[in-house]
């Protein structure tokens, strides 16, 4: 079905659906998704606000604090992937409130000059048609008043025939007047007829070939508008899927994340950060303290020193494992993210071009490969130094009993005396 075959005779109302349906391209559909956009701008804020708030201090540079148990850097990690989340909502907001809405608003400017151009179409026709049964109605009313003339002479030529007051040249004249009447009146007749098969072709032109194409074009335009539209909604939902496969991906990273809190291993944090390296002496009798503060003395000067030094390196060791862990970790999700772009990308080739994504990616890449390197490097150097610490440990635990042993002669001398 046709708007040209079903509506020839509701030009006015089709010419005023279509103008409608342009106008509602921006003022209804646009305005909405522009307002769209706006909440979605306002909710990223909002996250970038809350994540401003509740981020340390220390933590506003991007990296983390040194020596910070585990519940501490998942809440950090946790409020990164917020506000990758809250990246996502901008980037809605930015097709919501710039792109889409300066796409339709070129696509009404368009639709408005085809309708325009159908509009004063079918008036340039009507127009046409209107003058042509105008011209009819005048030769209508010519050929009437020429014939009513001539029915006029033609009485008056009867009533003169059948007076014989009349001279035969008077009658003659009559007879003349009377015949040239009824020349102009076929002649008026003719023209009529003329001027009435112009006038049908005319209409008929007008109400099976013009007006239904131009109808047509109309619903044609409508029906285009309305596709755009489906393919602006199109557009709209699968921008959202888009940006919900990213969300999803923080979601689980989120919960990768609060996986990890360890509140035994941040009891042993708080024993490492506050723990001396020094190893506690055995309680001797009263006569044993001069031999066992020589031998303490001893150890100090042999151990203690080498022993504070290691466990600050240790510390140092441990919190730049930690740093360089966080930063393989944020660099993994800015992997994860581009790997989504890029594929997001490849398969919608409207979105843009895809090969600064791919840069993006192989530099992350090497960024990640060679902050792994330095992981591994520092780890072993970490184990090397927990090496060196357990042997103090254990030639602590070793020399204690034989510095007793050894003095216990001594004593045993004096109390024979």
């Amino acid at each position: 079905m046709s708007w040209g075959v079903e509506l020839w005779d509701c030009v006015e109302e089709v010419l005023g659906q279509v103008t409608s349906d342009t106008e509602d391209v921006c003022g209804v559909y646009g305005k909405f998704i522009k307002e769209r956009g706006e909440v979605e701008r306002e909710y990223a804020k909002n996250l970038r606000k809350l994540c401003g708030k509740y981020l340390p201090r220390g933590e506003k540079s991007g990296r983390g604090q040194q020596g910070e148990m585990s519940k501490e850097r998942a809440f950090r990690l946790l409020l990164t992937e917020l506000g990758y989340q809250a990246g996502q909502h901008e980037q809605l907001s930015e097709i919501y409130t710039k792109t889409i809405p300066q796409d339709l608003k070129t696509k009404a400017k368009e639709d408005s000059k085809l309708a325009e151009k159908y509009k004063k179409e079918i008036k340039h026709l009507q127009q046409s048609v209107d003058q042509a049964q105008k011209s009819l109605e005048k030769s209508s009313l010519k050929y009437k008043k020429i014939q009513q003339d001539w029915v006029v002479a033609e009485e008056t030529l009867q009533k003169g025939e059948s007076d014989c007051s009349l001279s035969r040249r008077e009658v003659e004249k009559l007879r003349s007047i009377s015949c040239e009447k009824q020349k102009q009146c076929e002649e008026s007749k003719s023209l009529h007829a003329r001027q009435m098969t112009t006038v049908k072709e005319r209409k008929e032109e007008y109400l099976q070939t013009s007006l239904p194409a131009a109808l047509n074009g109309l619903q044609g335009l409508s029906v285009g508008s309305g596709q755009y539209m489906k393919e602006v909604w199109l557009r709209c939902v699968r921008a959202e899927q888009e940006a919900d496969k990213v969300i999803q991906g923080c979601h689980k990273e989120m919960e990768r994340i609060a996986e990890e809190v360890r509140p035994e291993e941040d009891a042993q944090m708080v024993i490492e950060k506050f723990k001396t390296g020094n190893v506690p002496l055995i309680e001797v009798p009263e006569g044993q303290t001069n031999t066992i503060k020589r031998s303490k003395s001893k150890m100090k000067i042999s151990n203690d020193t080498e022993s504070q030094t290691l466990y600050q390196q240790k510390r140092q060791l441990q919190m730049k494992v930690e740093s360089l862990e966080v930063e393989i970790s944020k660099g993994q999700k800015e992997m994860s993210g581009l790997q989504l772009m890029i594929q997001s990308y490849t398969s919608n080739p409207q979105f843009g071009d895809v090969t600064k994504f791919k840069a993006e990616l192989d530099r992350a890449t090497l960024k990640v490969q060679l902050h792994e390197s330095d992981l591994y490097a520092l780890n072993k150097e970490l184990s090397g130094v927990n090496t060196r610490l357990e042997g103090m440990r254990r030639s602590s635990s070793v020399s204690s009993p034989a510095i007793v042993t050894h003095s216990m002669p001594h004593t045993s001398g004096v109390l024979r005396r």
